[in-house]
């Protein structure tokens, strides 16, 4: 009987302390010296049920497993929207028909229409095609500072995005090849903000 109580008696303290995150070599020496003084007193049956019935209070009373971290502490800091750099025209709108008011030309270091222009200051993946981007956005006919916000990108594989703001507007457009665009986009060269 105590050869089978010193197999039992550690591997249910084991069990307990794991739940409770100890490591299992601390509870086998625990229980080493336990089953020593307890054999020296030579009262093994009383021990080993009070040892069982302790084993299994820690399981129960062992901490919940953690919940899972929010998004934004799981986001992990990038260059660059996976996007084709070019011509984007509103998702409502064919290429061939883009004005100023549904082009935007997302560049090496953001995206801007005619008149307006967000500069990206930190990129962060928050899931598989989700984006946080924090941009700092100005109007390019106004001398006032550009600022700054946070935009919610979700891009569909590298041609698509919806992009929601924290102010509330929401834009999505495709990216329109510039041999596709009307003839004003297509003789701009664009290769020294794109390349």
């Amino acid at each position: 009987m105590s050869q089978t109580r010193s197999l039992v008696v550690p591997l249910l303290l084991a069990a307990g302390l794991a739940a409770c995150g100890q490591n299992a070599a601390t509870a086998e020496n625990t229980a080493a010296t336990e089953g020593a003084a307890e054999a020296a007193s030579g009262n093994t049956a009383d021990v080993t049920a009070a040892e069982a019935s302790t084993a299994s209070a820690n399981q129960a009373a062992a901490p919940a497993a953690p919940e899972a971290v929010p998004a934004k502490a799981q986001a992990a800091t990038i260059a660059a929207l996976p996007l084709k750099r070019g011509y984007y025209v509103e998702s409502d709108t064919p290429c061939g028909q883009a004005s100023n008011a549904t082009t935007t030309l997302l560049r090496r270091e953001g995206i801007g229409g005619a008149r307006d222009f967000c500069e990206f200051k930190k990129i962060e993946q928050t899931g598989p095609n989700t984006y946080r981007v924090t941009e700092a956005c100005g109007d390019l006919q106004d001398s006032a500072p550009p600022e700054t916000s946070t935009s919610i990108y979700t891009v569909t594989g590298d041609t698509a995005f919806t992009a929601k703001s924290e102010h509330g507007w929401e834009r999505s457009a495709r990216y329109c090849a510039q041999s596709t665009m009307p003839p004003d986009w297509r003789a701009n060269d664009i290769s020294d903000v794109t390349g």
